[in-house]
């Protein structure tokens, strides 16, 4: 279970919106999920980044394509996204 602290920051990103949204130029507050970056296979302690349904679960979105063809159609990694996301909610608590 996610401490306050982290309930906190998903809140934050999630009003944020989805980050391959904003950064395909759609705007901010897209609705979001949390998606966690698997790098080890220990979800509980993944970095995050929020992303609408569709671009997490969908068709065209991360699971619904699979990591490497996600990649290959926004020519964006996890890691870029990640990036994105700590700028723009560096931005707004700045």
């Amino acid at each position: 279970m996610a401490s306050k602290a982290e309930q906190k920051y998903f809140a934050k990103l999630a009003d944020f919106g989805c980050i391959l949204c904003y950064k395909l130029g759609y705007g901010e507050g897209t609705p979001s999920e949390i998606h966690h970056l698997r790098k080890a296979g220990i979800r509980a302690n993944a970095p995050v980044i929020p992303l609408c349904p569709e671009h997490h679960r969908g068709n065209t979105g991360i699971h619904g394509l699979g990591k490497k063809a996600f990649e290959r159609m926004y020519d964006l990694t996890e890691d870029d996204l990640l990036k994105l996301t700590h700028s723009m909610i560096g931005e707004l608590n700045g």
